[in-house]
């Protein structure tokens, strides 16, 4: 399976770095921008996201948003979460049915926890829908360093065609047919990043960052398993891997937020961060689920300001005995 005509519904750093790295196999692309600036920039092959970079000439960019998506066959929606379900209707509305459309944003589609999948399978089923997800710094795959991620959809064979896509560049793909648990693992992994910011703002030391994320991937394959997801991608890039490099350091924004609010928790994000947008998802899924998340629901008091950090701490080490796996 080939695609004749690649495009990005967002320029940003996603959306570029992607490009960029299509381009290196000889693949030409168009970037859907909102912005007359951004669309002279690329086409001069200029990137501000990427000051270093010289953009391929297999790299275009266009406002025209609505006849660019009435002619591709791909489109990989590169916007922050909460603008994809809105990039999913004019899609619908203009494209091909047979378009294949890949999801790049991680997050939850509805403040219920639905996720992406779940939403196109319902108001969308005829949309052939992938999702890719993974840990990945967009700056890195732009400067070609080597990364791998997970692509998913319920039919492999359609995952096995964006990862023939990319084979051979620095961005390596493992097909999946778990998009609901690739999707989850996606989006509360920076709701634990989050916590993971908190932990080294407060110098809670290494052994409490690494509990931390244990812990969070436990809860993370559990909600997994319980929303009908497989609960082994909780295991793989798309969960431990994007988990790990998520609370690796400040190079990550949902990390760098929780060691910022610990000095200055009133200051407003100036980045987007996922995980402030994933986390009442999260916790409206789990009761939903009937579901106990210790981790994240600390966290999320924590950012409520509900409770202390200590307090926090000494909840969690007080309850009940269990065994680490049920």
């Amino acid at each position: 399976m080939s695609y004749s005509n690649i495009c990005f519904y967002g320029g940003g750093a996603w959306g570029q770095a992607l490009a960029i790295t299509l381009a290196s196999l000889g693949n030409k692309s168009t970037l859907i921008v909102s912005d007359k600036i951004r669309e002279v920039d690329i086409n001069n092959h200029v990137s501000k996201r990427f000051p270093q970079a010289k953009l391929s000439p297999l790299i275009k960019a266009s406002i025209d948003k609505n006849q660019i998506i009435k002619t591709c066959d791909l489109i990989f929606i590169t916007t922050e979460s909460k603008r994809v379900l809105d990039a999913i209707s004019q899609i619908a509305f203009l494209s091909d049915e047979n378009i294949h459309v890949v999801i790049t944003s991680k997050g939850f589609a509805t403040n219920t926890g639905e996720t992406f999948s779940e939403v196109v399978e319902s108001d969308f089923p005829n949309m052939n829908l992938s999702i890719l997800t993974g840990p990945t710094f967009a700056d890195e795959i732009a400067n070609n360093q080597p990364a791998a991620a997970v692509i998913a959809n319920k039919v492999i064979e359609q995952a096995n065609s964006i990862c023939e896509l990319f084979h051979n560049s620095n961005l390596r793909l493992y097909p999946s047919n778990d998009p609901q648990g690739v999707s989850i693992a996606g989006a509360v992994k920076n709701i634990i990043a989050i916590g993971a910011g908190i932990i080294e703002g407060l110098r809670l030391g290494d052994n409490a960052k690494a509990a931390l994320i244990t812990r969070g991937i436990s809860e993370t394959s559990e909600l997994i398993k319980k929303a009908g997801g497989n609960y082994s991608s909780a295991f793989g890039l798309a969960g431990i891997g994007d988990m790990s490099l998520t609370c690796s350091g400040p190079h990550s924004r949902n990390m760098a937020y929780g060691m910022k609010i610990v000095t200055n928790y009133n200051e407003p994000p100036k980045e987007l961060v996922e995980g402030l947008n994933a986390i009442n998802a999260t916790i409206a899924l789990s009761e939903k689920l009937d579901l106990e998340l210790p981790i994240m629901s600390s966290i999320k008091k924590i950012l409520n300001k509900e409770a202390n950090v200590d307090e926090i701490i000494k909840k969690l080490l007080s309850r009940p005995i269990k065994n680490e796996f049920n």
